[in-house]
């Protein structure tokens, strides 16, 4: 029987003595898990699984616990539907650029100024992201800085 697994992503490799080597990944961008084994084998499976399953939990203590909470939370289950859809794509580029982040890190100073920058890099073309993140997660104020740097 074949299963189909979401998210699966190969990378195409030439090593030093010139040989070709697939590496798989439970999905894309920072974090990714490399996968054990070659696609349809049980190690390739159990991985792809203990991989899932780490990222549905989540580490604590960073942003990516924080979005991850959010996102159970009654009052995001209780936004509208386009509102949810629109705030999913903005938290996927959160998390993949804070996922890891430290919570306790959040009280350096430093950290403003790097939030800040990820978020003007944004310009206009997704001037929200920015926003989500510092911060319309509402029952997480995590900043408070409000579109031109200031404290709300």
């Amino acid at each position: 029987m074949r299963v189909r697994l979401k998210g699966i992503n190969p990378s195409h490799k030439i090593l030093a003595d010139g040989t070709k080597r697939t590496y798989w990944y439970a999905w894309k961008g920072k974090g990714a898990p490399l996968l054990r084994g070659e696609p349809g084998t049980p190690d390739f499976m159990a991985s792809y699984n203990e991989a899932v399953k780490r990222k549905a939990t989540g580490p604590e203590g960073t942003i990516l616990s924080l979005t991850q909470g959010f996102q159970q939370s009654t009052e995001f289950a209780d936004l509208a539907e386009r509102t949810k859809f629109d705030y999913i794509g903005k938290i996927k580029l959160i998390e993949e650029r804070f996922g890891d982040f430290p919570l306790a890190a959040l009280s350096d100073r430093r950290t403003r100024g790097i939030l800040l920058q990820w978020r003007d890099q944004f310009g206009d073309r997704q001037p929200k992201a920015g926003r989500l993140l510092l911060l319309d997660l509402r029952p997480h104020s995590l900043v408070g800085i409000g579109p031109r740097g200031h404290h709300r």
